[in-house]
């Protein structure tokens, strides 16, 4: 795994940041733009640009502020992107 990742524990698989009771960690697209609007993943609507996957249990991969298709490998894209 790129080293611009980082392992991000306690997301709701929602997928957000939005409860601090749930886990320790926050976006850090959100606290360096001091904003609580993005998430990493809507269902049926988006995923995040630095949004890189989920590891078992429940933190979330996020490279920001490196886009995620300037971090992961083709091997670590699971689907055709158009």
């Amino acid at each position: 795994m790129d080293n611009r990742i980082k392992k991000i524990i306690g997301a709701n698989m929602d997928i957000d940041f939005s409860n601090p009771d749930f886990g320790n960690s926050s976006c850090p697209w959100n606290l360096a733009e001091n904003t609580n609007s993005h998430k990493c993943a809507v269902k049926d609507t988006s995923i995040c640009k630095y949004f890189c996957g989920i590891r078992y249990l429940d933190s979330v991969l996020c490279s920001y502020p490196h886009e995620n298709l300037t971090v992961l490998s083709r091997d670590e894209i699971d689907r055709e992107l158009t």
